[in-house]
């Protein structure tokens, strides 16, 4: 049994970053303005050939904001599933009323807690820290999560303390849940993890964090990604709304897979174009999901079907599923839809497949150049790479038209059954690296 650790703490005092140092990568959104993380977020602390469950927290604040009941919710719940709490202060501020109402909280709670002095990197008087003695605990650590100083020490001493696990390095895939605020995106998650994981709400933007969670489903490793609804750029002046936009990007660019959830309710809107056409850029294979289908007649079911053509006539024949993420309705579908479609991602093709597949498109339909001269293509290779990618071998491959090109990557798709995965064609002018035959 691995065990798990969290960070609490009042906002601003640096746990978003402290999380990102700890688990190596930068995964939580960090910025110097109170009330960024809303949500629970969770990595994997490695030391040497083990490693511990990390859980970044929502800040406790006593303002009476909207999220604040939610994130304390929120917070509570990883306390709960924690063996450890770093309790993270801040040196430059000493010791606030907030710190000490947590402190008050977290005693009452009955957990091993390390006090955490962030932001140790300035020059502060020991007076400042003698300050933090006055909370009484035995394990206490200066840091700067900004200068890595006394990380290693407090990763060292959270490894002795706790039960950890050796790491093995899986195959996991990374799915990234997108679209526009409040069209359900945490709902349809919570749905299928079958618990409130994510924080929901009826206000848009309440997800600012992309969120990594960790799931299995029929055998597979999945990491879903709860991104930020994607806004207009007229919608982005607020510094909280660019940042959370650049992380959705960055997962869709990291992703193996896309889920586009659009809400039933609002039909098809130029942003939701915009988003597909990010998904395009970059190539990404992606299931389109229609999400509150409850809410609307099946006379309107039909209407929106037609505006959804629009997707499923543009690029390698996309996945459409409509469901219900409050009323669970087709989430098994999804799910099932996603396993096929990541499986179909790894498989690898021997090169004689892919030429015969390349030579049947060619006998039944030639190509020419502008000279009326046939176009000879030889053989096909897959590339690796981590989309599917395929190089083809022949000669005046650069005056092949995109019509034809278009041609090969749908007989492909249609031969190897690969339905919603997107091919890439790589022409080149080089002779057979093979001897066919022998």
């Amino acid at each position: 049994m691995t065990d798990s650790i969290s960070l609490v703490g009042r906002t601003n005092v640096g746990k978003s970053l402290l999380f990102n140092k700890l688990i190596q990568y930068k995964n939580s959104i960090v910025l110097n303005k109170h009330g960024v993380t809303r949500d629970i977020n969770e990595g994997k602390i490695l030391y040497q050939d083990k490693y511990l469950n990390l859980i970044d927290t929502a800040g406790i604040t006593s303002t009476d904001e909207h999220f604040t009941k939610l994130s304390y919710e929120k917070t509570l719940g990883a306390i709960e599933r924690s063996s450890i709490v770093l309790f993270v202060t801040s040196i430059e501020d000493g010791i606030t009323s907030s710190d000490k109402e947590i402190c008050s909280l977290l005693r009452k709670l009955n957990k091993s807690i390390f006090l955490v002095i962030n932001k140790c990197d300035k020059q502060k008087s020991n007076l400042k820290k003698y300050e933090f003695s006055e909370f009484g605990f035995t394990k206490v650590f200066e840091v700067s999560a900004k200068t890595n100083l006394g990380l290693e020490r407090l990763v060292e001493e959270l490894f002795n303390s706790c039960s950890s696990s050796v790491y093995k390095e899986d195959k996991i895939s990374r799915i990234a849940f997108i679209g526009k605020p409040n069209v359900g995106k945490s709902t349809l998650i919570n749905s299928i993890l079958n618990e409130s994981r994510s924080i929901t709400s009826d206000v848009p933007g309440t997800t600012i964090d992309s969120l990594e969670i960790p799931f299995s489903f029929k055998g597979h490793n999945f990491l879903i990604y709860d991104t930020a609804g994607i806004m207009k750029k007229a919608s982005t002046k607020d510094i909280i709304n660019k940042y959370s936009i650049s992380m959705s990007l960055k997962c869709i660019s990291d992703a193996n897979l896309c889920v586009l959830v659009i809400s039933a309710t609002e039909l098809v809107s130029k942003q939701d174009k915009s988003i597909f056409n990010i998904l395009k850029d970059n190539n990404k294979p992606f299931v389109l999901v229609i999400n509150k289908i409850d809410l609307i007649t099946k006379n309107e079911i039909k209407i929106l079907k037609s505006k959804i053509d629009y997707f499923s006539n543009i690029l390698f024949g996309t996945k459409i599923i409509y469901i219900s993420a409050l009323h669970n309705r087709n989430i098994r579908k999804l799910l099932f839809t996603i396993k096929t479609l990541v499986t179909n991602l790894y498989r690898e093709y021997r090169p004689s497949k892919l030429t015969k597949i390349l030579n049947d498109a060619c006998n039944k339909h030639p190509i020419k150049n502008a000279s009326n001269r046939l176009i000879k293509l030889k053989f096909a290779k897959q590339n690796k790479s981590s989309d599917l990618s395929i190089s083809i071998h022949g000669n005046q491959t650069d005056k092949i038209p995109d019509s034809y090109r278009k041609y090969l990557v749908n007989y492909f798709s249609d031969q190897l059954g690969l339905s919603g995965v997107p091919i890439k064609l790589i022409f080149k002018k080089e002779k057979n690296p093979y001897k066919m035959g022998s």
